[in-house]
């Protein structure tokens, strides 16, 4: 499951914030290098201001949409390049500007790009500092700015482990590994708001296992359990990589597709029912699915399209079995 792609509605905010308290920090800052006359100083740090405030208005205007993370890629690559212009001629007042980078590459980008990004950083400095300062001070220097990157790495490794183990445990079934009907609701709303925002449809697939209370009788739960997992595994390889799978009942699972129309979910409907359908599933060897997908409807809640979805598998199981009767 891609729980760490999932968006965090309050992390935009805390962006926000963030970057206005920083700007507020850097104008109290530029005030006090204009006191001691460091002009050019002044001048270069200004840019970081505007640069500070754009992205909080970037990230608040786009905040409902899934590509406002990538203002932060801007705003690190012109925070770390005015930091190494500006440190041959003032390394003392900027090292420590720089010791800051480690801890809002964490903040702001990706964990193993901000990774990246701080190594590299650490190079330039240490390369920089050798053709201005001696092997003693550039020792120092570098040994300090290692020492942050590792602790930074550390908490920013052990608190991403901690809230990926939370947000596992709260928004995933435990069974299969589907995110749960708790979580669907939350991810529908969120869903439908982002698609009308930027006039994208979304569609609902649900894959309901026929004769599940059935094969609980016969395999025993332990069995039917176990091939939950598996289940959700060879599904998830079926759709998507942007598809999100739910599991609201025991026998009752769901597809949701962002930027996908009706029409598109119901030949990616009979693609899924295909693929699952021709699978083993030893013991149980084959398993029997009702399929339908419906469409997103303009002003429709997530409680209206569950229950729309609902309605339709209903129906088609009941023409399933009168089909099945009328056969035999």
């Amino acid at each position: 499951m891609r729980v760490d792609h999932q968006h965090d509605s309050l992390l935009p905010k805390l962006l926000v914030t963030i970057y206005m308290l920083a700007a507020l920090a850097m104008m109290f800052l530029i005030y006090d290098q204009f006191r001691q006359g460091l002009y050019s100083l002044v001048l270069t740090n200004a840019i970081v201001i505007p640069a500070l405030l754009f992205s909080s208005i970037f990230i608040y205007i786009n905040r409902e949409q899934r590509d406002y993370y990538s203002i932060n890629y801007v705003l690190t690559a012109l925070l770390v390049a005015i930091a190494l212009y500006q440190l041959p001629r003032y390394p003392y007042q900027i090292i420590h500007f720089i010791y800051a980078i480690p801890l809002f590459c964490f903040f702001a980008l990706p964990f193993y790009t901000a990774t990246i990004v701080n190594l590299l950083v650490g190079a330039a400095v240490v390369l920089i500092l050798l053709l201005e300062q001696s092997f003693v001070e550039v020792l120092r220097i570098g040994t300090n700015y290692g020492l942050l990157i590792g602790s930074a790495w550390c908490f920013a490794y052990l608190t991403r482990l901690k809230s990926w183990s939370l947000r596992r445990l709260a928004l995933t079934d435990t069974h299969s590994g589907a995110y749960n009907y708790r979580h669907f609701y939350h991810a529908l709303d969120k869903e439908i708001l982002r698609s009308q925002s930027v006039q994208q449809s979304v569609s609902l697939i649900g894959i309901m296992i026929d004769d599940y209370a059935l094969q609980l009788d016969i395999h025993g739960a332990d069995v039917v359990t176990a091939l939950l997992p598996e289940f959700v595994d060879k599904t998830q390889q079926l759709v998507r990589t942007e598809d999100e799978i739910f599991r609201l009942k025991e026998d009752l699972f769901v597809l949701m597709l962002p930027n996908c129309d009706e029409d598109n979910a119901a030949a990616l409907m009979e693609r899924v029912k295909q693929g699952l359908q021709e699978q083993n599933w030893s013991p149980v060897n084959e398993l029997s699915l009702t399929t339908v997908s419906v469409g997103v409807y303009v002003g429709e809640s997530s409680q209206e399209v569950e229950g729309r979805l609902l309605s339709r598998l209903k129906k088609q199981r009941l023409t399933s079995l009168q089909m099945s009767a009328f056969n035999d």
